[in-house]
């Protein structure tokens, strides 16, 4: 009910009156109001008059599914989080529940976020938007590496069209622009020999930051800093879940044929001079691209070595080394 509350007051031009939303909706103006309340609770701006009725504003800096759900192109199911360990972790614990494919988990604070390689991420609520998409795929487990392919040509496309940023994807996990950190993307599986029982990728964009702690400062950017303006995190929460869901999609039906060459079209290191750190062995060379098994390819003095997961550096773009 408050969700077409609130669609009725978005779509209006002007005042809408307790007693035309409760006739379209079929309830007491007292369910109205209680509503109405509620959306102002989570920090919308609802303009109140004795004859009019209500007018909506602004709406609240909060990701729920009933705000970002104003500006989805398809249906999805959106769990909204106050506050958990990690989004990716919730997803996990709700994936072996049961949870259905293409569950997506939003959370405004993570008290234990991480990235890669156990690293932890650190972001304060409001700042960004922290995402995790669960996927029951029924592919055998080699396949799921690409799902990362995916999800970063769902990010990049989702912050071009909402905030015009030209950004990139670095192998093997990061969307960035101008050699800076974005967005990094983690993805988990559980599987048997033969097949994924679920899949979470989990997303962290840097929306709204006006500056970094510490070295980040050199390595990271944030939407706010790219533009020169506040960016809206509902607006781009829902492009992120419109465009990830449909390039995961498109991979997981139509395989890495579906996304190989946008997907190499769109990277920050091919021809790039990199550095690539695997154990504890470190090799330099020219990105010559990727194999369809999400491998990175280095040259290496004229010869050709396929990396399936490193750190990756990155020489001679910005300070994002």
């Amino acid at each position: 009910m408050r969700k077409d509350i609130l669609k009725l007051l978005f779509d209006a031009d002007d005042f809408l009156s307790g007693e035309q939303i409760s006739e379209r909706l079929g309830v007491s103006r007292a369910a109205v109001w209680k509503h109405i309340k509620a959306i102002k609770e989570d920090g919308a701006e609802v303009e109140a008059h004795t004859k009019r009725g209500y007018r909506l504003v602004k709406l609240p800096d909060v990701l729920k599914p009933e705000y970002i759900g104003l500006f989805t192109e398809r249906e999805h199911d959106v769990t909204w989080l106050e506050e958990t360990d990690s989004t990716n972790e919730y997803a996990k614990r709700q994936a072996r529940a049961g949870a259905a494919d293409g569950t997506i988990y939003i959370a405004e604070l993570q008290t234990k976020g991480k990235g890669r390689l156990s690293r932890g991420w650190v972001s304060l609520p409001g700042d960004s938007v922290q995402m995790s998409m669960l996927f029951r795929p029924g592919f055998e487990p080699p396949k799921a590496p690409a799902v990362t392919f995916a999800a970063a040509l769902g990010v990049i496309s989702a912050v071009r069209r909402i905030c015009g940023v030209d950004a990139k994807i670095k192998w093997p996990n990061d969307v960035v622009y101008q050699g800076k950190k974005l967005c990094g993307i983690l993805t988990e599986m559980s599987s048997d020999m033969d097949r994924v029982e679920y899949i979470v990728c989990g997303m962290g964009l840097n929306v709204n930051q006006k500056e970094f702690p510490g070295e980040l400062a050199q390595r990271a950017v944030s939407l706010l800093t790219a533009t020169g303006r506040e960016q809206s995190r509902l607006k781009l929460a829902a492009a992120m879940a419109d465009d990830v869901s449909a390039y995961c999609s498109r991979y997981i039906s139509g395989g890495i044929d579906a996304i190989f060459d946008e997907y190499c079209a769109n990277s920050a290191i091919i021809g790039k001079e990199i550095r690539v750190l695997s154990g504890e062995e470190t090799f330099s060379g020219v990105c010559r691209g990727f194999s369809k098994q999400g491998e990175l390819l280095l040259d290496i003095n004229g010869k050709i070595r396929a990396f399936m997961a490193g750190e990756v550096s990155i020489r001679g773009i910005g300070q994002y080394i």
